[in-house]
């Protein structure tokens, strides 16, 4: 048995855990930058009595919004506009485009340069890994950012892009998970979130660099996401599935890092850089197809070991019927799959202005690092073309 793991933060998981925030403040310093989201948490009654239990400690605060993925142009901007302060922490509250937001304002604010300088493929240096004390406080149930060493950064147009600011010292300081700051998620986004951690926890478990630790991990989660997957949907007011959907997103976020992820998330990398579609809208609606086109060509390559297990064991998890073959298991797997994109009524990629045109240039820039099999162009293309 080999593995290796990279750092966590200290982990703070419950409902009612957003009560502990102020002391986690105030044990970095009397000055502290929040960035968070445009709308829910910012009109909530926990963003109202957070003010005001910092306020009472004698803490000093500034506060940014985030709308949006992250581009290098609002990361440098408020960069730009806090260096001047002496800014003992950085926390971020709200989706994953405000961790990753918080994650690279607080390695900025430690380095100089803009956050271009440093991103993977496009920049020319090195991260240095140093940061402002960074805690990461999620309102949603997807990306996992909140244990992750990378915060993802978006330039959408013809040349844009979606890379990573990465570095082992970004990882936050402290996660403080509370799945009761998901209640006020919208159905469309709390299904978009859902598929994303849910993608995440497969396509790590399925990976070739997946470990012993890492699929026990994932297997543990995908138990508590398939009881809450599709109801959380369908009553977003059950705290236990958003205590689910919270688990499996923070281990999703453990299992990524250590073990990498597949050709779904190939894919969203390339679209979200090209067009403006939510991350969670890809990885969704492209579950069900990029893992039975996979399946597929594992069993046409007559490897009957190692990922076709896995895929026969997923089916395990998600199948009613207590006995069946490793086949069955498998294929059980991908209809439960195409059942799960139906009820949670993920869009089409045709919706957000992709069409039949675009495909091949997608499929020319995808990779399927980390997929239990390496797929060709043609089947990247099929894999797009069945959810259009």
């Amino acid at each position: 048995m080999n593995f290796s793991l990279k750092p966590l933060p200290r982990i703070y998981f419950g409902p009612g855990k957003i009560v502990d925030l102020t002391e986690l403040v105030v044990s970095f310093g009397n000055t502290v930058l929040f960035i968070i989201g445009k709308e829910s948490f910012g009109k909530s009654p926990f963003w109202a009595e957070l003010r005001q239990s910092i306020a009472a400690r004698g803490i000093s605060f500034h506060v940014e919004h985030i709308s949006g993925e992250p581009s290098p142009q609002s990361i440098d901007a408020i960069t730009g506009k806090y260096r001047k302060f002496n800014i003992n922490a950085v926390a971020a509250i709200g989706g994953g485009s405000v961790l990753d937001s918080g994650k690279a304002v607080s390695a900025m604010l430690a380095t100089s340069g803009s956050v271009l300088d440093y991103l993977e493929g496009v920049g020319t240096r090195e991260p240095e890994g140093r940061k402002i004390p960074f805690i990461a406080v999620p309102t949603t149930s997807g990306t996992g950012s909140e244990v992750t060493s990378n915060a993802v950064i978006s330039r959408v147009g013809k040349d844009g892009f979606k890379k990573s600011l990465r570095h082992d010292g970004y990882i936050p300081d402290v996660a403080l998970v509370d799945p009761a700051l998901t209640l006020a998620c919208p159905p469309r986004l709390t299904a978009n979130c859902a598929m994303d951690a849910f993608s995440q926890l497969v396509e790590s478990y399925l990976s070739t660099k997946a470990s012993p630790f890492t699929d026990d991990l994932a297997l543990g989660a995908l138990r508590k996401v398939k009881k809450s997957l599709t109801s959380v949907h369908l009553n977003g007011g059950n705290i236990e599935d958003r205590s689910n959907m919270s688990y499996g997103s923070l281990i999703s976020g453990i299992t990524l890092a250590n073990a990498g992820l597949g050709v779904i998330h190939g894919f969203a990398s390339v679209i979200g850089g090209l067009y403006p579609i939510p991350h969670g809208v890809v990885c969704g609606t492209l579950m069900a197809a990029g893992n039975e086109v996979t399946l597929h060509k594992l069993r046409k390559s007559g490897d009957f070991s190692g990922a076709l297990r896995k895929y026969a064991k997923l089916g395990k998890i998600f199948s009613d019927r207590e006995r069946g073959s490793d086949e069955y298991y498998q294929d059980s797997f991908i209809a439960d799959l195409q059942i799960i994109t139906a009820t949670l009524g993920m869009e089409l990629l045709g919706d957000y202005g992709i069409s039949s045109k675009d495909l091949s240039a997608i499929a020319e820039k995808t990779g399927s690092k980390n997929n239990p099999v390496v797929l060709e162009r043609d089947e990247l293309e099929e894999i797009l073309s069945k959810r259009k």
